[in-house]
């Protein structure tokens, strides 16, 4: 393209823009998914960045596993970074092909995330669906969203015990954030 008035060249991928700024600031939104046991008897919230649980009112925190989702967090910012970078490249005039390296490399990492942290948490849940056949207590939890009750009955005593799962606003940004992401990647080679 011919250089304008202000010495830019090319075109913004503004999709790639857009997932990037998204990419940077999801580590900081927050839960991707909630857990509640009873009335916060036991509350646990995940995302890939943090697990947080929370058993009557302590916080359990494993070290190492916080050092795993510090780098995992340091890593999705890192592929933020150059999903915007490689969307404003050719735009100030640089190399189209390191721009177009950039976003191929960086436009599917965060879906495959998404991805892999929705498998993981259905493994999770149809293991403990499963394991329910070995305990005195019926289990049937629902699939990532939903409430139900647990029973059991023992020796003339029964208990049921409300589980409630949720996905939260910031799982609907990364959702988001994956197909914008996607979506920067066909657009950089419809341009």
């Amino acid at each position: 393209m011919a250089e304008t008035d202000h010495g830019i060249r090319g075109d913004v991928n503004i999709p790639g823009v857009i997932a990037g700024v998204l990419t940077l600031i999801l580590p900081f939104l927050g839960a991707w998914w909630s857990l509640t046991i009873g009335t916060d008897a036991i509350v646990v919230n995940a995302s890939p960045f943090e697990v947080r649980t929370i058993i009557l009112g302590n916080d359990l925190a494993s070290p190492l596993f916080e050092w795993f989702c510090l780098g995992l967090k340091l890593g999705v910012m890192y592929l933020g970074v150059l999903l915007i970078t490689g969307s404003v490249f050719p735009a100030i005039g640089q190399s189209e092909g390191i721009a177009r390296i950039f976003i191929r490399f960086a436009s599917r990492k965060l879906f495959w995330l998404v991805l892999i942290f929705v498998a993981s948490l259905i493994v999770f849940i149809t293991l403990a669906n499963q394991s329910a056949t070995l305990l005195p207590v019926q289990v049937h939890l629902p699939y990532l969203v939903g409430t139900e009750t647990v029973s059991a009955n023992m020796d003339n005593l029964s208990i049921a015990v409300p589980i409630s799962m949720k996905l939260t606003s910031a799982f609907g940004v990364a959702v988001v954030a994956a197909i914008i992401g996607i979506y920067s990647r066909i657009f950089r080679k419809a341009t």
